[in-house]
């Protein structure tokens, strides 16, 4: 059998492992790549294990493993990696929901994925069982961006699309997400129109992209009519009650206690909204509260709360129509996607104490 000199190829260097690549690095013919892809005979086992070797190395996978899977499920699906932590939030829900409905319209299926399964593996090794099981792509929400993932998925063929990712990808990456600075400046202009002053804001996970642009929407606001905000004073933690709770404790035990609270997200808000009644501060007699999402737990609680409206549904399908777009050869005009969010005024908010008092007098 002829051999050729080999020429190394980096693995996970960012491009498609094809099976030229293979048997460069291989150092035999493209033929007895082939012939070992397909389980065929006429090849030593020497050189089986050399191909195999550069296979896994590489990260490639070949057609037929591909449409194999497919055949197999009877449609196509895509991958969604997601927090553990995030099951239980019901901005989750709702996302996973609208991609639901829009694979479902586009003849595809959502496969869910927790990200801590992923790290069990090495990036590679995880995009070649994504490739081989059929997957279209790849859809991450919330989660620390990977050049080390998405360099593994471009190996193997595969796109990637981020929603609201919790530190800022390269261009490379298309993400998906609201207009966050936008929806946090109009929630504190809200509270400052009311007449509150003293508002502090209660932020997600620290570093996460999108809380920083809604964090300095806050400041923004609070900046221009000629308010004190101090972004390093501002608590963070996930999006989680347990947070609220937390931070809204402190905020209200403190002497300087704010007449107005925002927070990251609505299930947050209903953390700060707990720790204002054990405290048997009233909402929104001596507290207005805003969050931000408008799940349903904005619109179920006591009082219902004023919150930043995100089309959550929709970013889901925003996000399933990109991968199917880009599994396809099309190019996305925008790398950033960002729905447009509105400001949903329910019972949570009111003037503060001293101006509801004044007009009485």
């Amino acid at each position: 059998m002829q051999r050729f000199e080999r020429e190394p190829v980096s693995a996970g260097s960012g491009r498609r492992a094809t099976l030229t690549a293979v048997a460069k690095d291989a150092g035999v013919s493209i033929a007895t790549v082939s012939k070992v892809v397909n389980g065929r005979t006429g090849v030593s086992e020497e050189t089986r294990r050399t191909v195999s070797d550069s296979i896994s190395r590489l990260g490639y996978v070949s057609l037929g493993e591909r449409q194999s899977a497919v055949k197999v499920l009877a449609e196509a699906t895509i991958e969604v990696v997601v927090q553990p932590d995030d099951v239980s939030n019901p901005y989750l829900s709702t996302l996973i929901g609208g991609a639901l409905r829009a694979a479902s319209r586009l003849n595809a299926a959502i496969f869910l994925r927790d990200v801590a399964s992923i790290q069990e593996q090495t990036p590679l090794e995880w995009a070649q069982a994504v490739a081989r099981a059929g997957r279209l792509g790849v859809i991450e929400v919330t989660s620390g961006y990977s050049p080390r993932r998405e360099r593994a998925l471009k190996s193997v063929g595969l796109p990637m699309v981020l929603i609201d990712p919790i530190d800022v990808p390269r261009t490379s990456v298309p993400s998906v997400g609201a207009t966050n600075w936008a929806g946090a400046y109009a929630a504190t202009k809200h509270l400052i129109g009311l007449g509150h002053q003293l508002i502090r804001y209660v932020g997600g996970p620290h570093g996460a992209a999108c809380d920083i642009v809604r964090a300095h929407g806050w400041a923004a606001a609070m900046s221009e009519a000629g308010l004190s905000a101090d972004l390093a004073t501002i608590p963070h933690h996930s999006y989680s009650f347990e947070h609220g709770l937390q931070a809204g404790t402190q905020l209200l035990k403190a002497p300087d206690r704010p007449t107005a609270v925002f927070a990251g997200s609505d299930i947050s808000a209903m953390g700060i909204l707990e720790a204002a009644r054990r405290l048997g501060i009233q909402v929104p007699e001596q507290l207005s509260v805003v969050g931000f999402d408008d799940t349903m737990l904005a619109q179920t609680s006591t009082p219902p709360l004023t919150t930043v409206r995100q089309p959550i549904a929709e970013i889901g399908a925003t996000a399933v129509s990109a991968i199917l777009r880009l599994s396809r050869g099309e190019i996305i005009p925008a790398k950033r996607m960002e729905l447009a969010t509105e400001l949903a005024i329910r019972a949570s908010c009111a003037p503060p104490p001293s101006l509801e008092r004044n007009k009485y007098q």
